[in-house]
């Protein structure tokens, strides 16, 4: 089970590395999605700054554990969004499936996550 969370959690790093980079800088194919979506070229950035972030944390997870969850927690808002944004605004639900593999791609990463590490998820945050 481990050997599977971390092949999963290298995934999203990859891919949430390459889509967060790809928007900061301004893609084309980047600018031209939001574009359609009407959305203003700040907003793909910030996007892309989350993204980033998210990836940072899945990357300090492999030294401690406690930041899978922030990353976990961005990547599952930005897919369900981006989900939404498929389905809703662009009106295409083979585009949103995509978004949504991702999501459930992250949720069996925390939960195998949850089973390989020894501090339960309620401790987090709490001091002794």
């Amino acid at each position: 089970m481990k050997i599977t969370k971390t092949v999963l959690q290298v995934l999203l790093i990859a891919q949430f590395g390459f889509f967060g980079i790809s928007k900061i800088v301004g893609m084309p194919d980047m600018v031209e999605t939001f574009t359609t979506f009407g959305f203003p070229m700040w907003f793909m950035v910030l996007t892309g700054l989350i993204e980033v972030t998210a990836v940072g944390s899945l990357i300090t997870g492999f030294f401690n554990p406690k930041a899978i969850y922030l990353g976990a927690f961005l990547i599952a808002g930005l897919t369900l969004g981006a989900t939404l944004c498929h389905a809703v605004l662009e009106g295409s639900i083979p585009n949103a499936i995509i978004p949504f593999v991702v999501f459930l791609q992250n949720g069996l990463m925390v939960w195998l996550h949850t089973r390989t590490t020894a501090e339960p998820v309620y401790q987090i945050g709490l001091s002794s």
